[in-house]
């Protein structure tokens, strides 16, 4: 398979870096993975996905517990289309928060040496450690990866897009977090959206780049919560917007989200808050 050059002819547009670090968090290990062999047309769905300490997406997946491996059933290189798909914070909300799509090689690795060496973290080191041998573990080399997210369409070159599998945000303080934020009531989530909308609080305000069925009266949804922001969905008048609500203090060595969440809700202004 003939893939993009890394180095494009056109230079490809800057993104966010609230956006870089949602498709980081996506290919590390979040979201469900399918993995699709491009010439048999074989789908892996059964697969939990990661990366190595050095930054290279990892498939694994354990042959004959949940399905054959088929097509993928080979010591060669294999083309291989690799999509990951997260659902909104919010599971009453019918919108997908994103998804990153991706073509490349995949690679099994040859023996348990090879991928002890990978220094893996997160559900691919807890499947290999629970399965042991019986696992098969990939490498996905990959040149260009396109993410799909309420704010539209964007697209990084691999060597743009830093991974690694080594000093990450505590998981348990992320999840902390989201609990706190789905436990926040929608009329305070509307007063942030509103607030960052007015200007008042830092933050991004933007329509609604994705399809959604019809949603519920509450005034507000979470959407995505992370290190750097809580994403929101505000709707109001039949209009749905996804509000990018920065949290205060993001990017220090002692940052909190949790706690910077807790002071975010303390900072909505006065004039936004509901009587």
């Amino acid at each position: 398979m003939a893939h993009a050059s890394t180095h494009p002819a056109h230079p490809l547009p800057p993104v966010a870096p609230r956006r870089l670090l949602l498709a980081q968090r996506l290919l590390r290990g979040e979201g469900s993975v399918e993995v699709t062999a491009f010439r048999a047309g074989e789908t892996l769905t059964t697969a939990v996905h990661g990366v190595s300490a050095d930054g290279r997406l990892v498939v694994a997946h354990v042959p004959n517990l949940l399905g054959s491996l088929g097509a993928f059933h080979t010591p060669a290189p294999l083309d291989v289309r690799v999509d990951v798909l997260r659902d909104a914070l919010d599971l009453t909300v019918p919108t997908r928060l994103a998804s990153v799509h991706l073509l490349g090689t995949l690679r099994w690795c040859r023996d348990s040496a090879e991928v002890a060496e990978l220094g893996l973290r997160g559900r691919v080191a807890d499947l290999v450690a629970d399965v042991g041998p019986r696992v098969r573990v990939g490498v996905v080399e990959t040149q260009r990866i396109l993410l799909h997210d309420v704010d539209g369409v964007a697209v990084f070159c691999r060597h743009t897009l830093p991974l690694t599998s080594r000093g990450l945000v505590d998981q348990a303080e992320l999840a902390d977090l989201a609990d706190d934020v789905l436990g926040t009531a929608p009329e305070v989530l509307a007063d942030l959206a509103d607030a960052v909308a007015l200007g008042l609080l830092p933050g991004e305000s933007t329509p609604l780049q994705v399809g959604t069925a019809p949603l519920s009266e509450s005034p507000a949804h979470a959407l995505d919560a992370d290190e750097a922001g809580v994403t929101l969905l505000r709707v109001r008048d039949g209009e749905s917007t996804a509000v990018h609500v920065a949290l205060p203090g993001a990017g220090r060595l002692d940052h909190s989200p949790r706690h910077a969440w807790r002071r975010l809700l303390d900072a909505i202004p006065a004039r936004v808050a509901r009587p």
